[in-house]
């Protein structure tokens, strides 16, 4: 028989094409395997117990609710949101571990940071906004001002200073208070804490004059007549408490005092498109939930649900928004 002297390298070829034809085909089927099958990780970098926790919760139960799939909320606190952001930054790209967060980690800490271990852009891919949060400028029952006209004249006249409690270096709080003062050009003494919390018990005792809190913190206060509130942040008054007025309608044009602090959802950079999507409808159709909107609108927040693209654009506009207003008010990174 005449040797073949192409037998080995058909062979060679033919293996060769097997091989593809079934990496192929278990591209393809792990391509058509649902998501989500399997439980999806909501990474807060808040303890539980928190109004970041809690939206994360009600998000999560509504999801397992609607798609069966099982949500499981990952309390990953500390570092300014750099500890979660991290970690949702190393894990697969795969849509079972997802950034549930605040501005803080992809906004203001560009403003605070030299260094950070993530790039807030590169690092991730937007999925969405999922509500904001009103803040409201408050101060004890006990100060004189009881408007913020006022509360501007009895600022200017303390030449050493109102002293302001934040929820920390860098928060919104602190970005708040500092861009009001330079605006209406008075003096502040601003006292970082770790958090709400204990503000409002050195509020409440007198240890401090002024601050920003939350709807329900400044609702409950306002009731029971231990707290004064001027002005509240965004473009419209609250249902929760209708007689505050905006900083917008009292005059103020500034973006930081007319907008609203928001949550959002990221997945690590590289996640699929189609799974993107797939997390954002999940996220959407709870929050369209009647239960979930009034469970959100009772404490305060409110719902949005935007698409990828759209929180995309606006993560770019706060970024450099708050970048340059920080800076503006002496905040530099460390």
């Amino acid at each position: 028989m005449t040797p073949d002297f192409h037998e080995k390298p058909f062979r060679r070829a033919l293996l060769v094409a097997s091989a593809l034809l079934c990496a192929a085909g278990q591209v393809q089927a792990q391509s058509h395997v649902p998501y989500p099958s399997k439980p999806i990780r909501f990474v807060v970098p808040f303890a539980a117990g928190g109004a970041l926790d809690y939206v994360a919760r009600v998000l999560g139960a509504e999801i397992t609710r609607q798609s069966r799939a099982q949500v499981i909320v990952d309390n990953r606190p500390g570092a300014s949101g750099i500890l979660a952001a991290e970690n949702v930054r190393g894990s697969a790209p795969d849509g079972y571990s997802v950034l549930i967060t605040n501005m803080e980690s992809h906004v203001n800490n560009l403003g605070l940071f030299k260094s950070l271990p993530y790039d807030p852009v590169r690092d991730f891919q937007p999925v969405g906004l999922i509500a904001s949060a009103a803040a409201i400028l408050v101060g004890n029952a006990a100060m004189p001002p009881s408007s913020l006209a006022q509360f501007v004249a009895y600022a200017r006249a303390d030449k050493g200073g109102v002293s302001f409690g934040t929820w920390g270096n860098g928060t919104y709080s602190h970005i708040a208070i500092a861009t009001l003062g330079r605006i209406d050009r008075f003096a502040v003494v601003t006292v970082p804490y770790k958090g709400e919390s204990p503000v409002v018990q050195d509020l409440l005792g007198g240890n401090l004059s002024f601050a920003m809190a939350s709807v329900l913190v400044a609702k409950a206060q306002t009731d029971k007549g231990a707290m004064k509130a001027y002005a509240v942040n965004g473009d419209r008054r609250l249902a929760l408490m209708p007689t505050v007025p905006t900083f917008k309608e009292l005059g103020y044009t500034d973006p930081v005092l007319n907008m609203r602090p928001w949550f959002a959802a990221y997945a690590p950079a590289g996640t699929p498109k189609a799974v993107v999507e797939r997390i954002n409808t999940l996220l959407r159709d709870a929050l369209r939930d009647p239960s979930v909107a009034s469970s959100l609108s009772d404490k305060g927040f409110e719902p949005i649900g935007s698409s990828p693209a759209e929180h995309q654009r606006e993560l770019a506009r706060q970024i450099q928004t708050f970048t340059k207003v920080m800076h503006d008010i002496g905040i530099r990174p460390e």
